[in-house]
């Protein structure tokens, strides 16, 4: 199961807690009403499939998802929705394929990358989860190496894609290495893809043990810099043992989406009414996401400790789905070598003539 986490504050000055209304990638505001959607889905029929799992990954952007399930938003218009938890987005995708779960909340990067998914050319994306936040992704070294710090941005992409510097991330399908390569390229370094000196983390490890993993590698000296994303940056950060060099939350990746819900395409397109009353209450819970309170209470429900969660920079919580968003994780998908293949807005919501605006639900 899911590893809790959780370190001692240091003395490092807390971190803002205020949350930031913001515009979605392309400028469009992803808020909505939950009254709006449950029009969009009214007077279309009683719900094909009644009862429905949501497969997630312990994680900031499943915090609005668990808060709908524990007050009971999803138990509505005919739904009897239960959540599982996975490990990995491996875990997660093998269960969708084999239709043990109905929808997967997961990482665009993981689920999308033709190349490692077992589903990215069978699904649908049926809501957005998490966008990042500013300074929700970050790349950090050890406090011993923290001389880096004093090097221009420019300089520091450029020493990691001239491979003069090693660093750690978890994987190459993961939004960590998406952030770093964004940022490179940012900093007008493009990060050659899979690079002998970028190293992933081995092993199939859920999220907490793989940012552990790599933050073991930065303060032993394995790697000279790594990046993690909260609320594990903040853990690390607050342990004392490393320093944040860059917030790769920025330029080209500010507001990345990282996670969404996927369903089978043959399951939306045969259950319509199912997946738009399931939006309806998605959008409720995701409203949840503008209370700080309610973040913190989630996270600590999934065994992250009251002072991190106290301190955790929190991105943002779209209520429905935004074509242009998605076309935006498959452009950074793509500029960091990730394989995306035909995969655009349009095929991702049903709509391949339309693969901008917002998706329609109803």
């Amino acid at each position: 199961m899911p590893q809790p986490i959780g370190a001692p504050r240091s003395a490092r000055p807390a971190r803002s807690r205020a949350r930031r209304t913001r515009l979605g990638a392309l400028g469009l505001s992803l808020a909505v009403t939950a009254t709006a959607l449950t029009a969009c889905s009214g007077g279309s029929g009683s719900v094909e499939t009644p009862d429905i799992t949501v497969g997630y990954i312990n994680s900031l952007g499943a915090a609005p998802f668990l808060l709908g399930i524990k007050q009971g938003l999803f138990n509505q218009g005919g739904l009897s929705v239960s959540a599982q938890a996975f490990n990995t987005d491996a875990d997660l995708e093998a269960a969708l394929a084999d239709k043990k779960i109905q929808i997967a909340l997961g990482d665009y990067t993981a689920i999308l990358d033709n190349q490692n998914s077992k589903v990215s050319s069978q699904v649908q994306v049926v809501g957005e989860a998490y966008d990042a936040g500013s300074d929700t992704f970050g790349l950090v070294a050890a406090r011993n190496n923290s001389h880096l710090a004093s090097e221009p941005g420019t300089d520091l992409a450029g020493s990691i894609a001239g491979a003069d510097i090693k660093v750690s991330v978890p994987a190459f399908d993961s939004p960590e290495y998406v952030a770093l390569a964004a940022w490179a390229m940012s900093e007008q370094s493009p990060l050659p893809f899979k690079m002998g000196t970028v190293h992933t983390v081995t092993g199939d490890a859920d999220p907490a043990t793989t940012a552990k993993q790599t933050e073991t590698a930065v303060t032993s000296g394995a790697v000279s810099v790594g990046v993690l994303q909260e609320p594990y940056l903040t853990d690390a950060l607050e342990s004392g043992k490393l320093v944040e060099l860059a917030n790769l939350s920025s330029g080209v990746a500010a507001d990345m989406p990282v996670a969404g819900y996927f369903a089978l395409t043959k399951f939306a397109q045969a259950n319509p009414n199912t997946i738009a009353t399931f939006d309806a209450s998605l959008a409720q819970a995701q409203a949840l996401g503008e209370s700080r309170v309610s973040i913190e209470s989630a996270l600590q429900a999934q065994a992250i400790k009251p002072e991190l969660a106290a301190t955790t920079q929190i991105g943002n919580f779209p209520s429905i789905v935004v074509p242009a968003t998605i076309d935006n994780v498959l452009s950074l998908m793509n500029a960091a070598g990730l394989t995306i293949g035909t995969l655009s807005s349009g095929t991702l919501t049903g709509n391949a003539s339309n693969d901008s605006g917002t998706m329609s639900l109803g």
